[in-house]
């Protein structure tokens, strides 16, 4: 079978999306299938098909659609905002560029946001399973970011509009956590039945092997490593963890954090750091590749996130048999279990950071006793092969539904 993967936003990047469309499209292409990905370049110059050596220019596009688009947009007092006519003109350009590069082609489409759901529902045909996966919500984080001014704006009720139909647009939209589904059932007013939750999955026998692989970072004699393994984004709270971070230099310095993930606030960040006199125990270490083998070496997982649905550095932490401090936030309270698998604090509030980064520090019975059970948890919770065995359920369900019965999934991958 040929299926899509297609994604509003740029592919290859750092993060968890990437992550999930990496292990789906691996997956299915040890099965037999040809997999293909769609997604905006990380050039952010042009949509383009991963095995293609064509793609389409955004700018172009922008260029011919413009004069016609705007103006028919400006007419209407409630779109009369320029954020949403622009939202409204790129999700022209990504079903334009969706033609233009063959998503009529394939057998199955399996989208990885609601805005490419809503382009991808109005151009593919129309016996094409669409399966959606919702990784996050789009309207809260630009709500968070300041993009939306307040939730009296238009802007508030355009966005949530595309949340609305982002999910309600496919066959069967996937969430990875109850939170999720929750949020987008009492927030946005979707039907849970348009809803199935399947939490996420790893490759836990790969990450562990990747565990022992040789990296260039020593270990620093008689100090614990704390690690802080997210992209470098306003929601991942790291600003807040660096002011944890100077309250814990005042009780003791037997410690390191090492800040894996990059991202846009690297420098407001590095500049927080020096601000805080946290030059000697806070190492920026950028986006890496050998984050498995770099977690071998850590003491301490910590993630101070604002939103979370089902991280990844979580999942990782655990299956790596390391104690998590993170925030009680969306879908980690499904994740983590405070004081059993984990000590959970108030996100945003430093104070609650700080002092759970301290207690596990200082109470070791307890900082193994969370880790062995991490481990126990994680190792069992975030199988890849049930998180593919659930998703290929739905796969199967929607074209018997679509073929009324006529076209068969293969459920299990050739040996």
């Amino acid at each position: 079978m040929k299926i899509l993967l297609a994604s509003f936003f740029a592919l290859p990047s750092i993060g968890g999306l990437w992550t999930y469309v990496q292990q789906l499209k691996q997956y299915l292409e040890r099965m037999g299938h040809d997999v293909d990905v769609f997604a905006h370049h990380p050039e952010k110059r042009s949509y383009y098909m991963f095995h293609q050596t064509n793609d389409f220019d955004i700018k172009k596009a922008k260029t011919q659609v413009s004069p016609v688009f705007s103006p028919a947009y400006y007419q209407v007092d409630s779109l009369s905002d320029p954020k949403i006519a622009d939202m409204e003109l790129q999700r022209c350009i990504y079903e334009a560029a969706a033609l233009h590069l063959g998503v009529t082609e394939y057998d199955i489409i399996h989208t990885q946001d609601i805005i490419s759901t809503m382009a991808i529902a109005r151009v593919k045909r129309k016996e094409t399973p669409l399966i959606a996966t919702i990784h996050g919500c789009y309207t809260v984080e630009i709500l968070e970011n300041g993009v939306i001014s307040s939730k009296d704006s238009p802007h508030w009720t355009y966005s949530s509009l595309l949340e609305y139909y982002g999910v309600t647009a496919s066959d069967v939209t996937i969430v990875p956590s109850q939170w999720m589904k929750n949020l987008l059932v009492q927030q946005f007013n979707v039907p849970s039945h348009y809803m199935k939750v399947i939490p996420n999955g790893m490759d836990i026998e790969r990450f562990l092997k990747e565990m022992e692989s040789a990296d260039e970072f020593v270990s620093p004699l008689d100090k614990k490593i704390i690690a802080c393994v997210a992209r470098l984004h306003k929601l991942k709270g790291h600003h807040h963890l660096l002011e944890a971070l100077a309250r814990l230099k005042n009780e003791r310095t037997d410690w390191v954090c090492w800040i894996i993930g990059a991202g846009s606030l690297q420098k407001d960040l590095e500049r927080q750091s020096q601000d805080l006199q946290l030059e000697e125990h806070v190492m920026f270490l950028g986006a890496r590749n050998d984050v498995a083998a770099l977690l071998k070496k850590v003491d301490i997982c910590t993630l101070p996130s604002l939103q979370e649905n089902c991280p990844y550095s979580v999942m990782e932490a655990q299956v790596a048999g390391k104690p998590i401090v993170a925030s009680a936030v969306g879908g980690i309270t499904e994740m983590v279990q405070h004081e059993i698998t984990g000590l959970l604090s108030p996100p945003g509030q430093e104070e609650p950071l700080y002092l759970n980064l301290k207690r596990v520090m200082e109470e070791e019975t307890l900082r193994h006793q969370i880790a062995d059970n991490a481990k126990e948890w994680g190792q069992k919770q975030w199988s890849l092969e049930m998180m593919m065995k659930r998703t290929l359920a739905v796969y199967e369900k929607a074209l018997q539904k679509k073929h009324k019965g006529g076209k068969r999934f293969e459920l299990q991958p050739k040996k």
